[in-house]
């Protein structure tokens, strides 16, 4: 543990990884308020839980559908300026639809078209941040730095989450919505003022282009640069185990994600206020599963502590499915979402540090945009389809029947773990494409 703090502090002298914390902190800040206030609008402006999970669904495709052309495109590109252009562009977004809102022009087709929109912006900023991280933060200093990197959100988000409610209650949607555009331009500002990305990145298309050089006197078609992303994941086996395991956890989460509004009304019959709890204390467990995830990585093998999160997370799920035992006492409620959702976001915050930190530290850099694009592809293409499935269901089956199905998968999906025990150690090159073979299965 000792050791860990001192390479904390080591990497904070870093002058430039010091400017991507601040960026991505107070992004993340803006965002977390955002997300309260247009979860709770959805379900105000509808008034329909299936109509909150169709919602999600719009959002989450473009991650399936855009993601993977998206991250072929930013590898070519400049990843600062991808970054920049893309934070810029999601602000102007959200002015737009602040400005509806405020002349009463929003309804819930309109809030689903925006959200299409700004979730595809989004895929071109996901992939492009996952490549300019690998030219910031040293390899060495990965497994902290990410570490380091998601603690400090979840502590943004927490702030960002208890500022909500005030925020709604004082000022109003509008202004939570424009205080979410003005961190996106601080964020643009704080990433274009950065020079070690840009000069790394140079580094690496050099090399990319002699490689290429060498390799073919042609210059690669762009279909042929696009499918490479698709066989450089698919060419390790353990890989894919990460991505079977994203879609099957990611599936697992499309009703705490997807029917927050509904899980308030109707298991705890509250208002707005039990998402704030929830929010705030989802990012406590954030910042205790990123704090974890270090000490845990020097103890356990990744296999374990990816059925360590599972088994968390199905207890935290238990937890709000058995929420209307508390109805009527609202001390009770409170206290049952706070350790609920810090239980769920502990969880993730170990499985997804377990991914992410894996997949940095030994992916190809020419590689890097394509692969991770890829990767947020495979854990997103169940969201769409599970979303709108959800929203079928839901108008027949409660939502705290939902949840209790959703425990029984998580208790299916550590079984498989413990009985199959997957491949999770990545080997030296294992994320290369050549001397690899393809498996699509647990095993």
């Amino acid at each position: 543990m000792e050791q860990n703090k001192k390479m904390y502090g080591e990497i904070f002298k870093e002058r430039e990884y010091r400017k991507l914390i601040f960026a991505t902190v107070i992004n993340r800040f803006g965002d977390s308020v955002d997300a309260i206030t247009f979860t709770w609008l959805v379900y105000q402006i509808t008034h329909s839980a299936a109509w909150s999970a169709i919602v999600f669904a719009i959002n989450t495709l473009p991650n399936v559908v855009v993601q993977p052309f998206a991250g072929a495109i930013v590898e070519k590109m400049n990843k600062k300026y991808v970054i920049v252009a893309t934070h810029i562009l999601r602000a102007a977004i959200i002015t737009l639809f602040a400005l509806l809102y405020k002349a009463g022009m929003v309804n819930a087709l309109i809030m689903a078209i925006f959200t299409l929109i700004i979730t595809t912006v989004e895929s071109f900023n996901l992939p492009a941040t996952s490549a300019f991280t690998m030219q910031v933060v040293k390899k060495e200093h990965m497994t902290c730095g990410m570490s380091l990197n998601s603690m400090l959100s979840s502590a943004a988000s927490l702030a960002g989450t208890g500022a909500a409610g005030v925020i709604i209650a004082t000022t109003g949607v509008s202004t939570a919505m424009m205080i979410d555009v003005a961190t996106f331009v601080v964020a643009a500002v704080l990433i274009g003022a950065m020079k070690t990305g840009l000069a790394a990145q140079k580094e690496v298309a050099e090399a990319s282009i002699q490689k290429n050089a060498s390799d073919d006197n042609k210059e690669q078609s762009k279909l042929e640069f696009f499918l490479d992303g698709f066989k450089y994941v698919a060419s390790s086996r353990v890989i894919c185990n990460y991505g079977l395991l994203a879609v099957a956890l990611n599936f697992m989460l499309i009703p705490i994600n997807a029917l927050q509004a509904p899980i308030a009304s109707e298991i705890f019959h509250m208002g707005g206020e039990i998402l704030s709890i929830a929010g705030a204390f989802a990012a406590i467990g954030g910042i205790a599963g990123s704090a974890l995830v270090p000490f845990l990585s020097q103890k356990f093998s990744p296999l374990k502590m990816i059925m360590l999160g599972t088994a968390a997370l199905g207890a935290g799920m238990l937890g709000i499915a058995c929420g209307g035992f508390f109805d009527g006492n609202s001390i009770a409620c409170y206290v049952d979402v706070a350790a609920s959702f810090f239980i769920m976001m502990v969880a993730a915050s170990i499985i997804g540090g377990t991914i992410n930190i894996q997949f940095m530290k030994n992916a190809d850099p020419k590689y890097i945009a394509r692969a991770a694009a890829v990767m947020g592809a495979c854990g997103a293409e169940c969201m769409p389809v599970g979303s709108i499935l959800l929203s079928a269901v839901v108008a027949k089956v409660s939502t705290e029947s939902i949840l209790i199905f959703c425990v029984i998968f998580a208790v299916a999906i550590l079984a498989v773990l413990a009985l199959v025990k997957p491949q999770m150690e990545i080997e030296e090159g294992s994320l290369g494409i050549k001397g690899e073979k393809f498996s699509a299965s647990l095993g």
